[in-house]
């Protein structure tokens, strides 16, 4: 007797009403494509936190490539754009609070910022959807096109503009850290690529019964997984005695509407003392890290301020990197540069970096003569210059590459820190902008890509939260979780070996760009040789 709802059985029945569906005979449902495509928009955002639903991004694209049978290539842009404005429309409604909230302007503008940001997002899904229509004849091209071309245009969407490859699809399988390792060679292309892969298979298999791609799928991400075993026993195997270095987090919780009042300028000042007080006579640790702009004043322009600082460095009698916002002099006009600066007992200021990849809208205005009229997000209004390049700040025989804000979702600006001699990571931060959406957890998350990248430690410490310290497996070590004022402390080990990912960088991503170019090429010169 077969049990009437066997795997097999459902299978059988699900092909037979999808060829159905996909026959020339059938009248196409008018509302089916869209349907397909808003699901998509769904499951993808669902894949990222908040929602935290990452086994989803396996299946996200099915619904969007299982409809673009029935769409005109115009039809499957169209397609690809509506996935993609849900999806970032779901995953970035938070940038609403940020610019009505604290820039002042009214929920209509700010709800316009939001939907013209997506609908340039939304570009990106639409010409793969595109593409996958074209090659919809060839499923070869489905079969090993498909995935070098999302990794393609997630790499220009990195780049392009000043680039924003915040939630790339890999991304979002920062818990499932033994398929991650792989990063250390690819990058998070590598696991985007994978993502898209399994999803082509999934839907080739559904609309032609092919199982090839799926088995080959099957074997890329049993060959990933295989080597994420090896690398976590490699990496999590016990270190050197004596190579440990303690490091200390203060997350002082400031919210954001009062960080730059004057009137809580020394009681700012008094919260980070009295919880570095704190740690360091319990935990002692080697390093005390305040978030980007703790300290709300212009340092050596505000000589009170900064000489109470000073002396908060000598009173705790350990080293502190602290977030600060600086004055620079360039043609003889004053800039703002947002900094960090380690301040070390007897020694004072000991390194600086200044952060070197600012916020378009936030910290500078792009086009600004053509966008005259857009009002900065910064509390402290003015244009802020770049830092110069790389920083690495010696702290007896540890390196310590800084990454300030959003520049540690950047991968090759941790890579230029590493291999200007980095041996752990710290990214300062202030998500306060975001209060309790899912923007710093989305923030954390990407964070945690550069130890697995680097192989180094990633500190982290925010604001508001959420500060951790990351393994160089990406094992989160220890947090503090967001709104909560608090210190914590960790104990990490500096980086052994340089990774491949270190060495060649987007290499993996650079291929899928060849391949994407050349699968082009062909498909256009296959159709005119038809012709």
């Amino acid at each position: 007797m077969i049990w009437p709802f066997s795997p097999d059985i459902v299978v059988q029945r699900l092909f037979v009403r999808l060829k159905f569906r996909s026959s020339p005979s059938s009248p196409p449902r008018p509302w089916g494509p869209v349907v397909g495509a808003v699901a998509s928009g769904l499951l993808l955002s669902a894949a990222f936190p908040k929602f935290d639903g990452f086994p989803l991004a396996w299946i996200a694209l099915v619904p969007l490539l299982g409809v673009l049978p029935q769409a005109s290539p115009a039809g499957a842009f169209r397609l690809g754009f509506l996935a993609g404005l849900v999806h970032f429309t779901t995953s970035l409604y938070w940038i609403v609070h940020v610019v009505q909230h604290y820039g002042g302007l009214p929920l209509p503008v700010a709800l316009s910022a939001l939907g013209l940001l997506c609908a340039y997002l939304a570009l990106y899904p639409a010409v793969f959807s595109w593409l996958a229509r074209h090659w919809l004849d060839r499923p070869s091209g489905w079969a090993w096109g498909l995935a070098p071309a999302w990794v393609c245009l997630e790499w220009i969407r990195a780049h392009l503009l000043t680039g924003f490859p915040w939630n790339l699809l890999g991304y979002s399988q920062g818990p499932f850290l033994t398929l991650i390792q792989m990063a250390d060679m690819t990058g998070v292309y590598g696991v985007s690529w994978l993502l898209v892969q399994t999803n082509v298979a999934v839907a080739l298999l559904l609309r032609t019964s092919k199982v090839r791609p799926l088995l080959i799928a099957s074997l890329c991400i049993a060959i990933s997984l295989g080597y994420g075993s090896w690398r976590l026993q490699q990496v999590d195997s016990p270190p050197h005695a004596g190579d440990g270095f303690r490091v200390g987090l203060v997350q002082g919780n400031i919210d954001q509407s009062v960080k730059w009042d004057p009137a809580y300028q020394k009681k700012t000042l008094d919260t980070y003392e009295r919880l570095s007080r704190g740690l360091v006579r319990q935990d002692r640790p080697d390093l005390v890290v305040w978030p980007e702009t703790a300290a709300p004043f212009f340092y050596q322009i505000e000589a009170g301020p900064t000489a109470r600082l000073h002396q908060i460095v000598e009173n705790l009698g350990t080293p502190l990197l602290v977030g600060i916002p600086g004055i620079v002099r360039t043609d003889g006009t004053a800039k703002l540069q947002n900094q960090a600066l380690l301040l070390e007992p007897s020694r004072g200021l000991t390194g600086r970096y200044s952060k070197r990849h600012l916020v378009p809208f936030g910290e500078y205005v792009p086009l600004k003569k053509v966008l005259f009229f857009v009002e900065k997000l910064v509390a402290a209004a003015g244009d802020f210059q770049p830092g110069g390049g790389p920083a690495a700040l010696l702290l007896g025989r540890h390196v310590l590459g800084v990454l300030i804000c959003y520049e540690a979702i950047f991968p090759e600006l941790a890579r230029e820190e590493v291999r200007n001699g980095a041996t752990m990571l710290v990214n300062i931060t202030n998500d306060a902008w975001f209060d309790h959406s899912s923007a710093p957890y989305q923030h954390k998350e990407m964070a945690r890509w550069r130890a697995v990248e680097f192989r180094v430690p990633m500190v982290r410490c925010a604001n508001t939260g959420i500060s951790a310290v990351f393994a160089p497996s990406g094992k989160t070590v220890a947090s503090l979780p967001l709104g909560r004022r608090g210190t914590v402390s960790a104990l990490v080990y500096p980086a052994r070996t340089p990774t491949l990912y270190a060495r060649l960088g987007d290499l993996f991503a650079w291929i899928c760009v060849l391949t994407t170019a050349a699968s082009a090429i062909y498909g256009a010169l296959r159709k005119r040789t038809r012709k």
